[in-house]
């Protein structure tokens, strides 16, 4: 077990306590200490200017939004960020915010970092701040996405997100989707694909964004084989995608028997105690329902703006 000083013991008590809104009983089991020692301490907190910083980043967020969303889903963390001056400064404060959490989520313990693809999680990579961070690992948990257009690419993301930390980094190289069902079984017998698996099957956290068809369909390779990579889908039941798998309003895989995905099973990423979730773009609304809905992910940060959207579809 990791011995904290004094003054990280004192940050990650005003952390739960204040951003991740833990209560002092849920507080006590976890750092087995006294209400009368959480109540000193945070109070040290605030002396010794520990709680200033984290309140210059709640400032940044709208805490009653974040709070009526919690109280429709039970055990999801939100962070909503309040809207900027233009989708243009808004972008870059989801951006921005998104990578100091997951900055804290690095350092709370964590071991195996897992990453995704797709522009919000490069702004995320981008916006993080390097140091070490020699003891944790970052891998790829699916295959490559196959988007060599653009800068975002699966591959790409986990080298560029562990040069910000020294770290060591694992990929897959094959790609996101293998049709054929006996070369997929296949593949997972090679080692550099079976290592990069089994170490991405202990992810403590994972980072992904949120994608649709129409993101698929972007890249040529997917958009011409569609059909061979969704049997049988009805694309009108589609609400979104997330770990490469289609999902409907409620949160349900609608591939969950014919999954083409080459990484680690929807169990196994399921399992992961962490999946943070960056929404940039204000169309995914129905995607950000179905996600919240079927439980899949555990942290969602939002611009007020898509939350307020999400809300106003709960009401309808």
């Amino acid at each position: 077990m990791t011995i904290l000083t004094h003054e990280e013991l004192l940050s990650v008590l005003s952390e739960d306590y204040y951003l991740n809104k833990l209560s002092f009983g849920d507080i006590s089991k976890k750092y087995n200490i006294s209400r009368y020692l959480i109540n000193k301490y945070l109070n040290d907190a605030v002396k010794n200017g520990i709680v200033k910083i984290e309140i210059s980043t709640i400032t940044k967020r709208n805490p009653q939004l974040e709070t009526m969303l919690a109280d429709k889903f039970k055990d999801i963390h939100f962070y909503i960020i309040r809207d900027g001056e233009n989708d243009i400064t808004t972008s870059k404060e989801l951006s921005q915010s998104a990578a100091t959490i997951a900055e804290k989520m690095f350092k709370n313990n964590c071991k195996i970092v897992g990453t995704s693809w797709g522009e919000a999680i490069y702004s995320l990579v981008d916006s993080l701040h390097g140091f070490p961070l020699e003891s944790v690992k970052f891998t790829q948990f699916m295959g490559e996405n196959m988007k060599y257009n653009s800068t975002a690419g699966s591959m790409r993301m986990v080298e560029k997100i562990a040069a910000k930390f020294s770290s060591e980094f694992l990929t897959l190289p094959a790609p996101l989707y293998i049709v054929n069902n006996q070369i997929r079984q296949g593949l997972y017998a090679e080692p550099s694909i079976a290592h990069t698996l089994a170490v991405a099957k202990k992810m403590d956290v994972l980072l992904t964004g949120l994608g649709t068809i129409r993101s698929l369909q972007s890249i040529p390779i997917w958009k011409e084989n569609l059909s061979k990579i969704f049997p049988y889908l009805d694309m009108s039941r589609v609400a979104g995608l997330i770990y490469g798998r289609p999902f409907d309003i409620n949160g349900n895989i609608l591939n969950i028997n014919n999954d083409k995905v080459l990484g680690i099973s929807l169990e196994e990423v399921l399992a992961t105690p962490r999946r943070f979730c960056l929404v940039r773009s204000k169309s995914k609304t129905q995607a950000i329902l179905g996600v919240l809905r079927g439980k899949l992910i555990t942290d969602i940060i939002l611009s007020e703006t898509l939350a307020y959207r999400v809300l106003a579809e709960l009401n309808l």
